[in-house]
């Protein structure tokens, strides 16, 4: 059986990245760093503007290609096919000066940006957030949680857990850099006490740098996509839970084996043809650096922390305006380095009613450069 690729994590395995299932055909070699702690924390480990530059110029050392533009530039134009938007003209001219510098000009054009549109209104409150009945069928809120779910904490290493929960880390999902396969999955879950008919709730975070909701939406999104129905994500943290007086543990319990019976559900994954056929709208959930940097054709860019407020999903009437330009009527394919952070922006569209699917750039970078070196037209710096 294929594996899921990380891609998504932005999840698949070869030419599809979760492929585990047949389903996620999203990251043919997909990376593990996103999957990892540092998707947590700002960039993954994969870079795709390394990945371009290590494509390199068949023209260097010769004649000056493009003269003026930097590397990363000339690969957006000449490999890529897309215009420069996302560079300034002092990165194209200053390529040469020292990574300090190049560091500090990024970080006061971020400043400069966050000062020009960031606008000047209270701090938004987590606590104001209302979720509709269309939303509490992912999200469950603190008070809503049940006796009868089985608590899933996904968290890595973590010292306190909700009581009465069972431990799976979202690390344990992946073998290597890929998403473990239909029958690994299935037994894990089984071994956990985890059928398909149980009802779950999702929680937790990468702990060692408090990352937010994306690994949890990143196992519901692999949940769905073995056919777990009744699963959703807790709308808060470990600590949340505290604050608002329920009980915590150092210790989680071991439940009765069971069977777990997967039933594929391949409609959350895109794939490289699905991607180029032109049917869907392309969501690029980096950082608008990264987006300017390189993106697939066509993508717009809707960074992941724009549906994050607090640790938490924004509420609906927030996730409508980030969302506004999106055409609900054709689905959406989100994609990340390697996709798991994308899961948050997935999470979200499909919260508001999307068809929305997860891929990753990893799975489109190594498929260009596969027809790249199939036609003859590159070759590897």
């Amino acid at each position: 059986m294929t594996k899921f690729r990380s891609y998504l994590g932005s999840c698949l395995a070869g030419v599809g990245i979760l492929a585990v299932l047949a389903l996620l055909v999203l990251a043919n070699t997909a990376y593990g760093g996103e999957a990892y702690c540092d998707a947590c924390k700002g960039d993954s480990g994969w870079s795709g503007t390394a990945k371009l530059d290590e494509i390199g110029n068949p023209n260097a050392g010769k004649d000056e290609v493009m003269p003026g533009l930097s590397t990363a530039q000339k690969n957006r134009v000449g490999v890529w096919k897309q215009p420069l938007a996302g560079f300034n003209e002092s990165n194209a001219a200053q390529e040469s000066n020292s990574q300090q510098e190049n560091v500090q000009e990024n970080n006061a054009s971020e400043k400069q940006m966050a000062m020009k549109t960031v606008p000047s209104k209270p701090v938004e409150d987590s606590a104001s957030i209302v979720r509709s009945p269309k939303a509490m069928s992912m999200l469950v809120p603190i008070d809503g949680v049940s006796g009868s779910a089985v608590l899933l904490d996904i968290s890595e290493n973590a010292t306190e857990h909700i009581q009465g929960s069972i431990a799976i880390s979202y690390t344990d999902f992946l073998s290597g850099t890929d998403v473990r396969s239909e029958a690994e999955l299935a037994e894990m879950l089984g071994d956990a006490g985890i059928s398909q008919e149980d009802p779950v709730i999702i929680y937790g975070e990468c702990m060692p740098c408090g990352g937010g909701p994306a690994p949890a939406t990143f196992v519901y999104w692999i949940l769905r996509s073995l056919g777990q129905e009744n699963v959703r994500v807790l709308d808060g943290t470990v600590g949340n839970w505290s604050s608002a007086g329920k009980p915590i543990a150092t210790e989680t319990l071991i439940l009765p084996a069971k069977t777990y019976t997967s039933q594929i559900n391949a409609n959350f994954t895109a794939d490289y043809n699905y991607v180029l056929s032109g049917s869907a709208q392309i969501v690029d959930a980096r950082t608008t650096r990264e987006f300017g940097e390189g993106s697939i054709p066509g993508a717009i860019n809707i960074p992941y922390e724009s549906v994050i407020i607090n640790g938490k999903i924004r509420d609906e009437a927030k996730l409508e305006r980030v969302f506004a330009f999106l055409n609900k009527n054709r689905p959406v394919v989100v994609y990340t380095n390697t996709g798991l952070k994308g899961s948050v922006v997935w999470f979200g569209l499909t919260l508001m009613g999307y068809d929305a699917r997860l891929y990753s750039y990893e799975n489109y970078y190594y498929n260009q450069v596969a027809l790249s070196k199939a036609d003859g037209t590159n070759t590897t710096a």
